[in-house]
């Protein structure tokens, strides 16, 4: 069962449950994991996995789905949810989705109804990608918005360019820069970031519309 066309931009389907079925934790240890819930008892979404997507501190956190929505999950699970759902392909999620955006906290994954799912053992709430210094080397990106960046609580955090890119904005600032962070918009960029296989990330401290605009983030609002 597929959810309308309003709600396609979540554009997730619904894959059916799968109770009882013996999971493994992402390092791969068949067995009960440390939890007191069954997470594939939760609502489960599948998607086709557009691309991984980094963060300043070169990690791996996140995806998104063909169909819009963004997925979290801690990096230490990375390369297993990679190896499951590469680029292309589809996956399925157990997890929460954000009440007020198209962003799911996972869970549990599978590639497919009848594999085994894995199980994430630990909530993961993403906060190390919007610390106040990033470390790592000076950036500059640009290019055009594709989509909001959430926090798994569904609030805007930056932008994922249509490269790839992900442009985070400190909490402080993101009420002075949202305009400016809708698809659409044409957006530069420069911070502290990473640049590896996955692609480029940044910390914003300058924002504008083109590389020879960069302004100074705004302060929060008084």
């Amino acid at each position: 069962m597929r959810l309308g066309r309003r709600g396609l931009l979540a554009a997730l389907a619904i894959a059916p449950p799968m109770g009882g079925a013996r999971a493994q934790t992402a390092a791969g240890r068949r067995g009960e994991p440390d939890l007191w819930f069954d997470p594939t008892q939760l609502p489960s979404f599948t998607g086709t996995v557009e691309r991984y997507l980094p963060n300043p501190l070169g990690e791996v956190d996140g995806l998104t789905f063909r169909e819009g929505p963004q997925v979290v999950f801690p990096p230490d699970v990375a390369e297993a949810v990679r190896r499951d759902a590469p680029a292309g392909k589809s996956v399925i999620i157990w997890g929460i989705r954000a009440r007020r955006a198209p962003v799911i906290t996972m869970l549990a994954f599978a590639p497919s109804s009848d594999a085994t799912p894995v199980v994430v053992d630990r909530f993961y709430w993403r906060l190390g990608g919007r610390m106040a210094q990033a470390g790592g080397t000076a950036l500059r990106l640009s290019g055009t918005v594709k989509q909001p960046y959430y926090t798994p609580q569904g609030e805007v955090a930056g932008a994922i360019l249509e490269d790839g890119s992900v442009v985070l904005v400190p909490a402080s600032a993101v009420a002075g820069v949202q305009d400016m962070l809708k698809p659409g918009q044409a957006l530069a960029a420069a911070g502290p970031g990473r640049e590896g296989p996955d692609g480029r990330a940044l910390l914003a401290e300058r924002l504008g519309p083109a590389p020879d605009a960069l302004r100074p983030l705004p302060g929060p609002p008084r």
